[in-house]
């Protein structure tokens, strides 16, 4: 089948990966455990290309971002990490769908990287688990933009039909962190709605109750100070009209971040 085949939702902390963490990512093992569970879900419904969008990578105030260039690179030295560099040749067929899909829908969709991209934390860190679960499958990078969640839904919706008209299986990787105010000390300070956030979005994912999610008050988002909400609603989007089985893996946040793994199985036939 043609089209989206999986999606998941992944957190992206630098720490997460054993080279940077040095010991503290044991607290976040939960979190370990289910990426090491998503990888194999992964690969188990075959997908031919896979889409990821992170909140970190170049972005446009005002439109969607995608690579077209041939590949992308990038490592985790910057974070301490001695990974080897990861490299991905993109999917420009899917790219070109993409595209016209979004300007049909009068979405505004740029370049990111034309002639190269330097891949993100937002990619890296959950590629360290996801690696083996896409092989060496083509990679198409996306970041959102500042519009508004509805439009990021439709832009979700565009990226399906872009699946389908390329004819590929197609999984969605949706990096982000939740809220960044969960205790005090957290990085982004504290804030009690960050909690509640983290638990109406996270009851919502378990539910699939995407209206919850797009009708989420503003005020509660702006005060979670998340990183993640967009990246999720694009996937959401391109999930439009499928039957999908949702699957929270796991849901934890001992530095006062947010981190929710979470698979959205997608029922072929």
């Amino acid at each position: 089948m043609a089209g989206i085949v999986f999606g998941c939702i992944v957190p992206h902390p630098p720490l997460m990966v054993p080279d940077i963490g040095r010991g503290n990512e044991r607290e976040i093992i939960a979190t370990i455990r289910a990426m090491e569970r998503l990888a194999k879900e992964l690969a188990s419904h075959q997908p031919e290309t896979a889409v990821i969008i992170s909140p970190h990578g170049a972005s446009h105030y005002n439109a969607m971002g995608v690579v077209t260039a041939t590949s992308s690179t990038g490592n985790l030295s910057n974070w301490g990490a001695r990974e080897p560099d990861y490299h991905f040749e993109n999917d420009l067929e899917l790219v070109a769908a993409l595209q016209e899909e979004a300007k049909a829908s009068h979405i505004p969709l740029r370049s990111i990287g034309e002639k190269g991209y330097d891949l993100d934390w937002g990619v890296l860190v959950p590629m360290h688990y996801l690696i083996e679960g896409i092989g060496g499958i083509p990679l198409v990078p996306l970041t959102f933009c500042w519009l508004p969640l509805a439009t990021h839904f439709a832009f979700g919706q565009a990226l399906g039909r872009a699946a389908k008209r390329a004819g590929r299986r197609v999984a969605i990787i949706a990096s982000g962190d939740l809220s960044h105010r969960l205790t005090p000390g957290a990085p982004a300070g504290y804030d009690p709605m960050g909690k509640l956030f983290d638990e109406k979005l996270t009851s919502a994912i378990a539910s699939y109750d995407t209206e919850a999610i797009l009708n989420l008050d503003e005020g509660l988002i702006e005060h979670a100070g998340e990183c993640g909400l967009r990246s999720i609603v694009i996937l959401l989007g391109a999930l439009d009209g499928l039957s999908v089985k949702p699957e929270v893996l796991s849901y934890e946040g001992p530095f006062g971040v947010g981190y929710l793994v979470a698979a959205l199985k997608v029922e072929e036939g």
